[in-house]
């Protein structure tokens, strides 16, 4: 082979390398840490919130139970505190919502995230709390 061959194939080599040395620093300097709009690295813990006992209650105009079991996931440990110490209010609050459900608003496929929707509005506008982030049913029988 000639030299020209030799030059073509090993700068060929170092090309390939450089691109994939840039690629692996690129990768690295844009790890999984989330940066929000002034470029400061963002550390949000989620808290969850389990009430210990699940919510039972009576179908509206109905003979038949709804039992639900529920957990809440809060952004800022303030207000995961909040609803700690309010867990009556917060129970109280989700009592009444389920206590307004019927046996034709079970039969709706939206049911579910209709509910999870009425439960953090009502906690936003009762307890004040705006980090809620999910809401998440560990259990749901109707009977």
């Amino acid at each position: 082979m000639g030299m020209k061959k030799w030059l073509a194939i090993i700068f060929s080599v170092l090309a390939i390398l450089l691109v994939g040395i840039v690629l692996v620093i690129y990768a690295l300097s844009n790890s999984s840490q989330a940066k929000d709009k002034t470029g400061k690295e963002e550390n949000k813990e989620v808290i969850t919130i389990h009430s210990d006992n699940p919510f039972i209650t009576n179908l509206k105009d109905s003979n038949s139970y709804l039992k639900v079991d529920i957990s809440i996931e809060i952004e800022d440990p303030r207000e995961a505190e909040l609803l700690k110490k309010n867990m009556y209010k917060m129970r109280d609050a989700v009592i009444k919502i389920l206590r307004n459900v019927s046996e034709d608003d079970m039969k709706r496929s939206d049911i579910q995230e209709s509910i999870k929707n009425q439960i953090k509005q009502d906690l936003k506008e009762k307890l004040k709390i705006d980090t809620i982030t999910g809401i998440y049913f560990n259990e749901f029988v109707v009977q």
